[in-house]
């Protein structure tokens, strides 16, 4: 399997983006994982609308992997996103960029941007991660990229290279 971790730029701005690939075809296990990853990442973006507090959605991702029987391997994050990759709505002092919270008392507004990862690291199947960029619109929230979020398969063989 692969995590694909990634994201564009467009006219300045930055997207965050990953997704899980995987040879052939993923078993039951990695199924699983995936699905309480996705769990965590749908939690999360219920919260996402205008006049929402920005806080509301690491509470909303931290309760779902809190309940999670993987919660020790768990991670989840939230954070703005736009000219540089960690910037406005400030959400958390705990995620892997430190700063101040400070609008995670702050209402959601129309047009902010935000970024929404969930990454399991499990210790015999590795790193299994979905991150998504969200727009914050009027009822809710816009995944410019959100395609392709279960396991993406390949009929590819497994080869041994030449040596």
């Amino acid at each position: 399997m692969i995590s694909i971790d990634s994201g564009g730029n467009y006219r300045g701005y930055i997207g965050d983006l990953s997704r899980m690939g995987v040879i052939g075809e993923p078993d039951d296990e990695l199924r699983e994982l995936l699905a309480e990853v996705e769990t965590i990442q749908q939690a999360a973006r219920r919260v996402i609308q205008p006049g929402a507090l920005g806080g509301d959605i690491i509470a909303a991702g931290e309760a779902a992997a809190k309940s999670s029987d993987h919660r020790k391997v768990l991670d989840f994050t939230a954070h703005g996103i736009g000219l540089v990759s960690h910037e406005a709505p400030r959400l958390t002092a705990t995620g892997p960029v430190p700063y101040t919270p400070y609008d995670a008392d702050r209402a959601l507004e129309t047009g902010m941007v935000i970024s929404v990862e969930t990454a399991l690291l499990h210790p015999a199947r590795g790193y299994i991660k979905l991150e998504d960029t969200l727009v914050v619109r009027e009822g809710g929230w816009e995944a410019p990229g959100d395609g392709c979020r279960g396991w993406n398969s390949s009929n590819l063989t497994p080869t041994k290279p030449d040596l």
